[in-house]
């Protein structure tokens, strides 16, 4: 909680705060094709890394402060920093997922590092979702800059959860080594999943400062 907490402004609640807890939630995903705005789509990667907080207005499944945003794709990179979210622009953001041969799991490995950001690995194996899982999910990313609150919610009509077991790695001199205390994490117990999904829709709403 000591080392989360300054990441968070107020108006937020983090999960867990009454224990002394908090948790540190780390999304990297691949997408065949991302569309921005009336843009083209085009093979997207992107990573956040973010605090699990109680839910501001009482929606989504999950709800996180963003600590970082990187995507190889720079029109939602610049996007999201017109609107004032320092999201990081790295071309060589890599997201593999290498399957066994039979096909029921794989390795993942996901490089970040980025102007500005501090580098960062995922590295694990993750199995693939088992038949006839499939739900629905929304996940709400938040940020307050000095120009207001921005709230990202992406909706997945459809998506189904396989298991994981990855850790992340980075220095432990970074802002994000100081946020897991050391060099790695791998304690993702509460929810460590792969996500399958065949489409979902991000919705960017924001409330400027008064």
């Amino acid at each position: 909680m000591a080392e989360a907490q300054p990441l968070v402004p107020a108006g937020y609640e983090i999960a867990g705060a009454a224990n002394g807890q908090a948790a540190i939630v780390v999304r990297a995903t691949s997408c065949q094709g991302v569309a921005v705005g009336q843009s083209p789509a085009g093979p997207t990667e992107l990573s956040q890394i973010g605090i699990n907080l109680v839910a501001p207005d009482g929606t989504g499944d999950i709800n996180n402060y963003t600590v970082i945003y990187v995507t190889n794709n720079k029109r939602l990179a610049e996007r999201f920093q017109v609107a004032g979210l320092p999201a990081v622009y790295d071309p060589q953001l890599t997201y593999e997922f290498t399957p066994d041969q039979i096909g029921n799991s794989g390795e993942l490995y996901v490089s970040a590092h980025g102007w500005g950001l501090p580098a960062y690995f995922l590295f694990g194996t993750e199995t693939e979702p088992p038949p006839n899982s499939q739900q629905s999910f929304l996940a709400n990313w938040w940020f307050t800059s000095n120009a207001g609150m921005m709230k990202q919610s992406t909706s997945f009509p459809v998506i189904s959860f396989g298991t994981a077991a990855v850790a992340l790695y980075t220095s432990s001199s970074s802002p994000l080594g100081n946020l897991i205390e050391g060099n790695t994490d791998s304690d993702f117990s509460y929810l460590s999943v792969r996500g399958i999904y065949p489409t979902a829709t991000m919705t960017v709403t924001f409330k400027a400062s008064e």
